[in-house]
């Protein structure tokens, strides 16, 4: 008895490392976005967007990002995309609808995208280095859009409870959306570039 008692105790213990290092692996190559969200925000403004009708790329792709370890799994962030190109900007736009894997209801890209599909122009919050860079706009480096004017009294019957808190374009998904989108998806080098950190 006492045998399996310590074989379980060291099974456990190499289990609880195991995860301890990979989540500092995970931690280690990662931005930190959430350290310079508010910036990011703060260096933020409103632009109108022309949407080109019938021109947009919609991808609800089965990529994901993984964000962690966890006991017998992993933790992932979900992207779906929607570019376009403004023909009075002469740029491309990327709106990105980013939400944990996990989440069990509906993908929020397939309501955010029937907002737009009928919408002529929207109204964009764009940080204001991305929109004026020479280094984004190119159909493979789209100006990203992490919030605009999405129309979510229309499509409130699709958020239960808690969920319409982070519905999107509400102030905590936004804020939440930032932070992933620092974290995970700009370049380890461009963040460097901006914020001066790895």
């Amino acid at each position: 008895m006492r045998k399996s008692g310590l074989g379980w105790f060291l099974g456990a213990g190499l289990v609880a490392i195991l995860l301890a290092v990979g989540n500092l692996i995970y931690t280690c190559t990662r931005n930190d976005g959430e350290k310079y969200a508010q910036q990011y925000i703060d260096e933020s403004e409103y632009v109108t967007l022309h949407i080109p009708k019938g021109k947009m790329d919609v991808d609800y792709g089965p990529e994901s990002i993984m964000t962690g370890v966890l006991m017998n799994s992993t933790e992932r962030i979900r992207t779906d995309s929607i570019l376009f190109y403004d023909s009075i900007y002469k740029k491309h736009f990327c709106v990105f609808v980013i939400e944990p894997e996990s989440r069990k209801t509906f993908r929020q890209g397939e309501i955010v995208i029937k907002d737009i599909d009928y919408r002529k122009t929207i109204r964009a919050r764009i940080n204001k280095y991305e929109l004026d860079s020479p280094r984004y706009g190119s159909r493979e480096n789209p100006v990203p859009v992490l919030d605009f004017d999405y129309n979510l009294q229309e499509f409130r019957d699709a958020y239960y409870g808690e969920q319409f808190k982070y519905a999107f374009s509400r102030p905590a998904y936004y804020k939440r959306a930032v932070e992933l989108y620092l974290t995970y998806m700009m370049s380890k080098e461009e963040f460097k570039e901006r914020y001066g950190e790895k």
